[in-house]
């Protein structure tokens, strides 16, 4: 160990702005070898620094503008100096510790121990669920993450801790089923803690895929972006997932809205989920036009008659409900939506969910091709590579290939006009 004034005289003579850039780069060699080994060379060296490493090493390097120079040597002429000193205590001396890559991946490594045996300690009843997730064999590998962070940072891993009798009391799913909010706030004092983006939430359904099977915790991020991946309220898989374990999720807020429904009053008005359940439909007219923005729906509702059914953006599981029981009841599904990525990913999953149910409504590439000169909006480069992508998984192979080619994004808005006829003219014709 070298005492405090040593240290400042080494630093006095060592750090001159001449040298600044050779023990910077002699530093980021040490760490990756560990040792006075290799070398480290120096580009269009300047004066200043052909004579402070000159005088260092004991050579003359005037007019040498790329200076190589060997750490073995550099060590040498350190041990013949005043202070006697191998690279590792002039490194020390300059920057403090300097840990070398073997150093740190040892660090890293008990690290990780401290970090298990924290979980195997804490949450020993989980184990096999911990484990799984540890060898790959279970969804969680973002939260492994997030979880050896928040060790290292407090000693715990509260997210895990504070589920843990959430999970000891849904060992058995509980009979009657208790709702998401209920059980939250009952064992961890808040509501709204076990949503599923907070961090128990997170925990809390990484255990149900890993119990039950099915949706995976982590979802794809450009899905997430585009609204693929939905909250607990509206993802029909992870809805699945809860009530097995007994959990009843948000059934009030996912909410439809229609117009002109069968046997009700005329004009806009609005299903919940719950109010869904359990029903079944005996007569329903031929179509159901269907469209993904609210004010489109609300200017269809006012000028025709016909079942108009708003998607707003990604059906949630209301807006699912109410089209499975529409085409269970013979109906096809007249779909319209905005020719952009996320409308073209909206319709795609429609039409895999209902086949030859769905129908695309003015949602094609003619359509596109003669309204095209009304865009206004560009088609980003990455949304173009995306596209791409899409093309040959769509309804209309040829969509994707001339949105891509023309460059610009249409909204349903901007040919409203046409829907209200289309649905107008489909009211009044015999049935």
């Amino acid at each position: 160990m070298i005492d405090a004034e040593k240290t400042e005289a080494i630093r006095a003579a060592l750090m001159k702005p001449g040298l600044s850039r050779l023990w910077q780069a002699v530093r980021e060699k040490y760490e990756i070898i560990g040792r006075a080994g290799g070398s480290v060379t120096l580009s269009d060296a300047t004066p200043e620094e052909q004579e402070d490493i000159g005088a260092l090493l004991g050579v003359n390097l005037f007019g040498e503008t790329r200076i190589k120079v060997s750490l073995a040597k550099l060590e040498s002429a350190l041990l013949r100096s005043r202070f006697a000193i191998p690279l590792s205590d002039a490194l020390a001396a300059l920057y403090g510790s300097v840990p070398t890559r073997n150093d740190l991946r040892e660090m890293r490594a008990r690290a990780a121990r401290a970090f298990w045996s924290h979980l195997e300690a804490a949450a020993s009843d989980v184990l096999p669920w911990l484990q799984s997730m540890r060898q790959g064999r279970a969804p969680g590998k973002g939260l492994i993450a997030e979880w050896k962070k928040l060790f290292t940072e407090t000693g715990r891993v509260r997210p895990l801790e504070e589920l843990l009798p959430v999970l000891r009391a849904l060992e058995s799913p509980p009979d009657p089923p208790v709702r998401l909010a209920i059980l939250s706030a009952r064992y961890l004092g808040d509501p709204h803690a076990l949503d599923r983006p907070n961090p128990s939430g997170r925990a809390l359904f990484a255990w149900l895929c890993w119990r039950y099977g099915g949706a995976d915790d982590e979802a794809d991020p450009a899905d997430i972006a585009d609204g693929a991946v939905q909250d607990e309220g509206t993802s029909e898989a992870a809805r699945a997932l809860y009530q097995r374990a007994g959990i009843r999720i948000d059934d009030v807020s996912p909410v439809v809205h229609v117009a002109h429904w069968p046997g009700m009053r005329e004009g806009p008005m609005a299903f919940t989920l719950a109010s869904l359940e359990g029903v079944s439909l005996d007569s329903m007219p031929p179509r159901v036009w269907v469209v993904e923005n609210p004010a489109v729906f609300a200017e269809l509702a006012e000028r025709s008659t016909s079942l108009i059914v708003c998607s707003y953006g990604w059906p949630n599981a209301a807006v699912l409900r109410l089209l499975d029981l529409a085409t269970s009841a013979g109906s096809e599904l007249w779909y319209s939506g905005d020719f952009d990525l996320g409308g073209l990913r909206i319709g795609r999953s429609l039409w895999q969910r209902y086949g030859p149910r769905f129908v695309p409504w003015r949602f094609d590439a003619s359509t596109y091709r003669a309204l095209a000169s009304s865009g206004r909006t560009p088609i980003s480069e990455d949304e173009k590579s995306q596209l791409g992508r899409l093309q040959s998984t769509l309804w209309d192979p040829e969509l994707a290939a001339m949105m891509r080619a023309r460059g610009v994004k249409l909204f349903q808005e901007q040919f409203v006009d046409l829907l209200v006829e289309d649905a107008g003219a489909a009211a009044m014709s015999p049935r």
